[in-house]
C-alpha cells in the first residue's frame, strides 16, 4: 500500500512539474530587461488552459489563471517604482536585474537596424564605461505566415563588446533621452533591412486596394518561382549548349597564364576568369573560424586557397544573386601567407564582381589582384542574343511577404508597453508615395489599437538626401513625394518627424551619421512626452502668397526665426570612403538654395532670389511671370540651406500659391 501512495505522489509531482513548465512567455521578459515606468503594465505570455500564474516583482503579487485559449496577463503598477534593478518572478521562473525606466520600440527597415558598429561615433561610444542604464534588445529577424506568440532576442548593456550590434540611430536616441532625464531607457529594435511598410503591418490593417493587390501578386510570384527559375536554368543550359558556350574543365593557372593588374569593377567579356592575391593570417585568426566572404556573385565561382578548392557556387546559387562565402573551421588555414584564387565562368558578356579585395574579416590591399582570362566566347549579338534566357533576378523573399514581420516581429511584443516607437522606413515604397500615405496611417493607428495605448507616441524619420544632383527642378525624382506621404502622418496625434535633408550621401542609402536623426527624435519625446522646454520641430511652410512679383512663403515652428546655413563647396558622395563632389549651385545670385518655382505651363525653375524676410521667404523668377507652386528642397538629394535659429533643417515642400 506505501508503495502505491508513493506512486502515486510521485505522479501528482510529475503532473505539476509538466503544468508548471508550460508556462511560457516572450524573451523581452529576459534578464536586463527594462520595464516602462508606468501603471497597468502587462506580463503576459502562455501556459496550459487553467494553469495558475503567479507574478512577483519589487513586493507586487499578482494571480491569474490562463484562458482557454492559453493566454494569460497580469499587470503591474509601477508609475512611482523606483527604478531597480529587482527580479521579476513568473510562477518558478525568476528574471534576474530587471529594471523600470523608459522602454522604446525602435523599427523599420535598414536605417533603423543599421548598427552602430558601421556608424560615425562607434569609436567614441566604445571608450565610454560600461552603462547598465542603457540597454537594447535585438529581436531577431523571423518571418511568419501567422501571429506568433514567440520571438527570439536578448538584452545587453551599452559597453564596448556589445555597442557594435546595437541599432545606431536608435543607441543615439536612448543616450542622449538617458543623459537628458537621468533614467534608465531601452530599446527594443525589431528592424529588418529592405523591407516595406507591408511587411509591419497587421493582415486586417492593410486596405489598400492596390497594396493588396500587389502583395497577392508577390506571393503568386513566391508560390511561382522554383518552377520559373528551373526553367530558366535548364532554358540557360541548352542557350550555353547550343551557341558553344559551356563552361569548360578546370584547371588551375600555369606558368603561362598571363596576368595583368586587377583594380575591381566590372568584367567585359563571356568566358573562364581568374583573379588572385595574396592574404596573411596571423597565428591568433589561425585557431578562430575565419568568415570567407565576396558578398554576392553572378556567375558560377570556385575559390581556392593554396590550390585547394574551398568553396564553391553553381549556377543556381549565382542567378539568385545569393551571398557568397564560408565559414572556415579553426585550423583549417595556418597561419602565414596563402595564396587565393576565384574562378568565374561567365557564359554572357558581362558581370560586376562584388566586394573583389574583401576577403572574410581581412581587408586585402586592392593594389595586389591581378585577372586572367582563361577562355572567352564571342560577344552575344543578333541571334546569340535574342535567344539568351532573361535572368529572373533575386529571388522572392518569404521575408518580406506582406504581414510576414509583423507576425513574428512585432506580434510577440503585444502588449508590452512602450514609451513610445521609433520607425525609418520609407526607401523601399518610395515609387508608391500615395499608397504609403494611407498604410502608413493605418499602421499607426493599428499598432496604437494592438498595444492598447490610444495615443501612442509615434516618431517617424523623413528620408535622408539620396543619389547625384539633378540641374533639373522638374527632374525631382521619387523620394520628395515619399517624403510627403510620411508627412500626412503628422495629422494623426502624438506623432512628430525628423528632417534629415542635411544627413544624407549620394551615393550611400545608408549615411552613417545616424547621430544627427537620433538626437533629434530624443527632441521630440524630450519635449511632447516628457515636457522639457527644448526646440523639437522643424519649420514647415503653411502658406505661399503671391505679391505681384515675389512668392511670400510663411512657415511655422521657426523657433526663433529663419537662418541660412553656409553652403559647403563640396556634398559628400560616401563618408565610408571620404569622397565628394563639388556642390553646383542652382541659385548662385541670392541667400538660399533649394527653392523653384512653376507657371501654369508646369514647367520648373531654380529660382533667381530667395530670401529670409523674418519668418518668411520671399521667392523670385524672371522666367515665371505668374507662379502657381512653389517648391523647396523637393528632389532626391537636395542642398537647401534654409534652417531654424534652433537648428533643424525646413521640411521639403510643394505648395500652391495663393494669389
Amino acid at each position: 500500500m506505501m508503495k502505491c501512495k508513493t506512486v502515486f505522489l510521485t505522479a501528482l509531482c510529475v503532473a505539476a512539474l509538466g503544468l508548471n513548465a508550460a508556462v511560457k512567455f516572450p524573451a523581452i521578459f529576459s534578464d536586463r530587461a527594462v520595464l516602462a515606468k508606468r501603471d497597468g503594465v502587462p506580463v503576459f505570455g502562455t501556459a496550459a488552459p487553467g494553469e495558475k500564474v503567479v507574478v512577483k516583482f519589487n513586493g507586487q503579487i499578482k494571480e491569474t489563471a490562463a484562458g482557454p485559449d492559453g493566454k494569460w496577463l497580469v499587470r503591474l503598477d509601477l508609475a512611482n517604482s523606483p527604478e531597480g534593478p529587482f527580479e521579476l518572478q513568473i510562477n518558478d521562473k525568476v528574471i534576474k536585474d530587471v529594471i523600470v525606466g523608459e522602454v522604446f520600440l525602435g523599427s523599420g527597415q535598414s536605417n533603423m537596424e543599421y548598427n552602430l558598429l558601421r556608424c560615425i561615433g562607434y569609436k567614441e561610444a566604445c571608450k565610454l564605461p560600461e552603462n547598465t542604464r542603457i540597454r537594447h534588445f535585438k529581436v531577431s529577424n523571423r518571418f511568419a505566415t501567422e501571429p506568433r506568440s514567440d520571438m527570439g532576442g536578448r538584452w545587453v548593456y551599452a559597453n564596448g563588446s556589445t555597442l557594435g550590434s546595437f541599432s545606431a540611430l536608435g543607441y543615439f536616441f536612448i543616450k542622449k533621452l538617458h543623459d537628458t532625464l537621468n533614467v534608465p531607457v531601452g530599446l527594443v529594435n525589431s528592424s529588418w533591412g529592405g523591407t516595406r511598410l507591408e511587411s509591419w503591418m497587421s493582415k486586417e490593417s492593410l486596405t489598400v486596394p492596390s497594396a493588396v493587390k500587389m502583395g497577392e501578386a508577390r506571393i503568386a510570384a513566391l508560390e511561382s518561382y522554383p518552377a520559373r527559375f528551373q526553367k530558366f536554368l535548364d532554358d540557360t543550359a541548352a542557350w550555353e549548349k547550343k551557341y558553344g558556350r559551356e563552361d569548360i574543365p578546370v584547371v588551375l593557372p600555369g606558368a603561362d597564364a598571363k596576368w595583368k593588374p586587377y583594380n575591381g569593377g566590372g568584367i567585359s567579356g563571356g568566358g573562364v576568369w581568374w583573379i588572385k592575391n595574396k592574404f596573411t593570417i596571423s597565428a591568433s585568426d589561425a585557431a578562430r573560424q575565419i568568415h570567407i566572404y565576396f558578398g554576392r556573385v553572378y556567375a558560377p565561382a570556385k575559390v581556392f586557397v593554396d590550390g585547394k578548392e574551398l568553396f564553391s557556387a553553381d549556377a543556381a546559387h549565382a542567378w539568385k544573386n545569393n551571398p557568397f562565402g564560408k565559414y572556415v573551421k579553426a585550423g583549417t588555414l595556418a597561419a602565414g601567407e596563402h595564396e587565393v584564387l576565384v574562378r568565374y565562368y561567365i557564359s554572357h558578356d558581362y558581370m560586376h564582381l562584388p566586394q573583389p579585395f574583401r576577403f572574410g574579416s581581412y581587408n586585402i590591399d586592392g593594389k595586389g589582384w591581378k585577372i586572367w582570362q582563361e577562355k572567352s566566347f564571342p560577344k552575344c549579338s543578333g541571334k546569340v542574343l535574342a535567344e539568351r534566357p532573361k535572368p529572373l533576378g533575386t529571388a522572392p523573399s518569404p521575408a518580406t511577404q506582406w504581414y510576414r514581420l509583423y507576425n513574428a516581429m512585432i506580434h510577440p511584443l503585444i502588449p508590452y508597453r512602450f514609451s513610445g516607437v521609433i520607425w525609418y522606413q520609407g526607401e523601399a515604397n518610395a515609387n508608391q508615395p500615395a499608397e504609403y500615405s494611407v498604410a502608413f496611417a493605418a499602421m499607426i493607428k493599428d499598432w496604437r489599437k494592438k498595444f492598447q495605448v490610444e495615443n501612442l507616441p509615434f516618431y517617424f524619420c523623413q528620408l535622408a538626401s539620396y543619389r547625384l544632383p539633378v540641374a533639373d527642378p522638374g527632374k525631382c525624382g521619387t523620394w520628395p513625394a515619399l517624403r510627403q506621404a510620411q508627412a500626412e502622418a503628422l495629422k494623426l496625434p502624438a506623432t512628430g518627424m525628423v528632417v534629415i535633408t542635411d544627413a544624407g550621401e549620394a551615393l550611400d542609402i545608408h549615411p552613417r551619421n545616424k547621430q544627427l536623426p537620433g538626437e533629434r527624435m530624443a527632441a521630440l519625446a524630450l519635449k511632447n512626452i516628457y515636457g522639457k522646454n527644448v526646440p523639437s520641430e522643424s519649420p514647415m511652410a503653411v502658406k505661399a502668397v503671391f505679391d505681384g512679383i515675389s512668392v511670400n512663403v510663411s512657415f511655422s515652428h521657426t523657433d526663433g526665426g529663419l537662418t541660412a546655413h553656409k553652403i559647403p563647396e563640396n556634398f559628400i558622395l560616401k563618408t565610408s570612403n571620404s569622397t565628394s563632389r563639388k556642390l553646383v549651385r542652382r541659385s548662385p545670385g541670392t541667400q538660399l538654395e533649394g527653392f523653384a518655382l512653376c507657371g501654369a505651363d508646369g514647367k520648373w525653375y531654380w529660382a533667381d532670389n530667395a530670401d529670409i524676410s523674418g519668418d518668411k521667404v520671399t521667392v523670385f523668377s524672371r522666367k515665371v511671370n505668374s507662379p502657381v507652386k512653389v517648391r523647396y528642397n523637393w528632389t532626391d538629394n537636395p542642398f537647401g540651406n534654409l534652417f531654424s535659429k534652433a537648428g533643424f533643417p525646413v521640411a521639403p515642400f510643394e505648395i500652391t500659391v495663393e494669389k
